[in-house]
This record gives structure tokens, C-alpha cells and sequence, in this order.
């Protein structure tokens, strides 16, 4: 028995990597893996249109294989295709011809929404300039519903590029989607990314018709107006009623792509309050002077008085019209 018992092997620990903790009886991943990084095509968006448009072809012609195999005789009184290594009847062929053209379809819509995820999350990782490869790509082959978050995420790409005018042309273009779209971005988020920048332009008349036209989903509690009207005030130098439409609404309902300009806005307010004192409110947006003044540069292409906040010098004195 002992001897048996000598050339049973030792219990063997493996100490646990550096992404891996051992709980009770169970062991788990803790450090995130990163997805692999996708190189840029630029040939990538014509070929999703093209396939798209293979997808539309084989559909259309494959119908009729259907609606041939309705007939209980339509396999007797067509011919047959020869393909080589055997023979199928002709209505067969186009249902599956049918088939593949769906199948085509519904990888090219998987593809859209995978590329629409990564521009998106590299707009969020503060680079718009990769962004607009991913989300050009997307909008090439995507449908109505698609091509409206399309439209509005490259919108908001070249805006925080600082091109005001390719964004204004971009956010137009979600006014042509047809009924098919997402009534979200087109009638609220777009509204008021067009307000923003006319906003910033210093076309306040035009940024307050874009600001009526948002209109919100049921039960969407966001206030998408917040940006654009807290920047309206701030360019006609009434800073204190745009601290207090800001600190108006609660943090958790000011639009996500907007937190970080809306606390610089806040900020940029209350430094030109000019002694006035207004009480911080709690559960608002706190106002905060970016560390580094190139990250939120969009915000003043068309501001001096932003852009010397934002290099923390003393801001000009605006020039008012006679």
C-alpha cells in the first residue's frame, strides 16, 4: 500500500496570473481583456454599399422561386438548372437564391451596427477623427433607422473636429430620413446638436428654432435644450440666468455626449460673473476648467471670450453692434 501510495503524484498549485483571482471553489477573469484593434479602409464603406446592393438584387430575383413553389406543380413544369455536379429545379435555384440575399442582408446589418458601436466608442474615447471612418462606413449600407444615428453620431464627430459646417450639413440630412427612424435622435439629439453649434456660431435666432423643434420621447426625462440655451445666454452676456438654467437641471438628466461641455460652460459663466454671487446647487453639473484647454477647443472656434477661458487668459472685451 505504501508503495502504491509513493507513485501517486503531489498536488500541483498554480499560482494565479495577474488577471485571475481565485474566490471559493470558482476562478474568474479580473483584469478586462481589449478588443483587438480594427486597421482603417478606406475601400470599406463602398463595398458594404455594393454588397448591399448585391443583397437587393438576389432578393428581388430570388422571389419569384418562391412564389413559384406555391404551386404544387411548379417543380414538374419548370426545367431544371444544371450546376455541374447535378441538377435542381429552376424555382428551387431562385428560393435559394432568395435565401442568401436574406442572409446577405441580415450580416450586412450586423456589420452596420458593429461598425455604428465602434465609431461610438471611439468618439467617447476623444477621437472623432477615427470615429468618422467607422461611422462613413456604416451610414454607406445601413437602412433609414441606421442612417439617422449615422448621420447624427458623424454630426457630432466633425463638431468636436471643430467643422461646424459639415456638421450643420449632416444634421440637415437626418430631416430626409423617412418614417423608418429613430425618433430619439431625429427629433430630440439632432434638434439640439444644431442649436449647440448655431449657438456657438453666434446665431442665436437660428439656434432658438432648432431648440423648438426638440421634441422628446414619452417618458424621456433628458433635457436635451440644456447646452444650447446655456450657451444662447452666455453669448448675449446674461451669465447669471445661464448658471441658474443650468444648476436647473440634475446631472443624471443632462445628455451624456454633453456632461463635459455643459461643465465648461458652467465654469466659463461663473467666471464672468463679475462679483455676482450665485449658490452652487447641488446634483447639477459642477463647473470645471479643463486641465487642458485642446480638448474642448470645439466649443470655441467661433468665441474668443471661450478660447482665451480656455488658455486661461483674460478674456477680450466682446464687441457689441451699434
Amino acid at each position: 500500500m505504501d508503495a502504491l501510495m509513493s507513485q501517486v503524484p503531489e498536488k500541483t498549485w498554480v499560482h494565479p496570473g495577474p488577471g485571475i483571482a481565485r474566490g471559493p471553489g470558482m476562478m474568474t477573469l479580473t483584469t478586462p481583456s481589449l478588443r483587438p484593434s480594427f486597421k482603417h479602409d478606406p475601400l470599406l464603406g463602398a463595398r458594404l454599399k455594393q454588397l448591399s446592393l448585391l443583397s437587393g438584387v438576389m432578393t428581388f430575383a430570388g422571389f419569384g422561386g418562391i412564389v413559384m413553389l406555391l404551386d404544387p406543380s411548379a417543380l414538374a413544369d419548370f426545367s431544371e438548372v444544371d450546376l455541374g455536379v447535378t441538377q435542381i429545379p429552376l424555382p428551387i435555384v431562385l428560393a435559394g437564391l432568395f435565401c442568401a440575399g436574406l442572409a446577405l442582408r441580415h450580416w450586412l446589418g450586423w456589420r452596420v451596427r458593429q461598425l455604428e458601436r465602434r465609431g461610438w466608442e471611439q468618439l467617447q474615447a476623444g477621437r472623432p477623427d477615427a470615429a468618422i471612418h467607422s461611422l462613413e462606413a456604416a451610414v454607406s449600407a445601413g437602412n433609414d433607422i441606421s442612417r439617422g444615428r449615422g448621420y447624427y453620431a458623424l454630426a457630432l464627430a466633425w463638431f468636436r473636429q471643430g467643422d461646424y459646417e459639415r456638421a450643420l450639413a449632416l444634421g440637415e440630412k437626418t430631416t430626409w430620413i423617412g418614417r423608418k427612424r429613430d425618433t430619439r435622435v431625429c427629433d430630440a439629439q439632432v434638434p439640439a446638436l444644431m442649436a449647440v453649434i448655431l449657438a456657438l456660431y453666434g446665431e442665436l435666432d437660428d439656434a432658438r428654432e432648432w431648440v423648438g423643434r426638440i421634441r422628446r420621447p414619452m417618458f424621456d426625462e433628458t433635457d436635451h435644450a440644456l447646452l444650447a440655451q446655456a450657451v444662447m445666454l452666455c453669448r448675449e452676456g446674461r451669465y447669471v440666468e445661464a448658471v441658474k438654467r443650468i444648476q436647473r437641471t440634475v446631472h443624471e438628466d443632462v445628455p451624456e455626449t454633453d456632461v463635459g461641455a455643459v461643465a465648461v460652460i458652467h465654469a466659463f459663466a461663473r467666471s464672468r460673473l463679475g462679483g455676482q454671487l450665485v449658490p452652487l446647487k447641488p446634483g447639477c453639473v459642477l463647473p470645471q476648467r479643463p486641465a487642458r484647454g485642446s480638448e474642448y477647443e470645439y466649443l470655441a472656434c467661433e468665441w474668443p471670450e471661450l478660447a482665451a477661458f480656455l488658455r486661461g487668459e483674460d478674456a477680450p472685451v466682446p464687441v457689441l453692434d451699434a
